[in-house]
């Protein structure tokens, strides 16, 4: 799935959900967003889930950080810290049972002031495969 606008986080270090977000049907055919989750397909024992979330407009070098979640907000794995004012993060998990898992969703935390937004498009996306 990629995002679909702009989302600006709040600035008290709390996990947000990111959201408005559009299936990607033309590479992942029957792929859908469920109360912005991406809704898993089958119950694949090993699958790689992955994000990469551009940010911008965040000051004094917060530690901007992603973590994916299942349907319960159950975490399911933790991406490493960027700490600058603009860039991009990024998390990964290989080898996950997708079998008690019905959806995923990224959430992003950066704590300090003023900590930017989200943007839109295709290089915004959460993937599963």
């Amino acid at each position: 799935m990629t995002k679909n606008g702009t989302q600006i986080w709040p600035d008290n270090g709390t996990w947000t959900l990111i959201t408005v977000w559009t299936a990607d049907t033309t590479t992942y055919p029957g792929s859908s967003v469920v109360s912005d989750k991406l809704a898993v397909q089958g119950t694949k024992s090993s699958a790689t889930l992955s994000a990469s979330i551009p940010f911008s407009g965040g000051i004094f070098n917060s530690a901007h950080q992603l973590r994916l979640v299942d349907q319960s907000n159950n975490v399911i794995a933790t991406g490493s810290a960027v700490s600058a004012n603009s860039g991009t993060c990024t998390v990964t998990a290989s080898g996950v049972d997708l079998s008690a898992i019905t959806s995923v969703g990224v959430q992003m935390s950066a704590p300090g002031t003023n900590n930017g937004s989200v943007s839109t498009g295709t290089s915004t996306f959460l993937t599963i495969t």
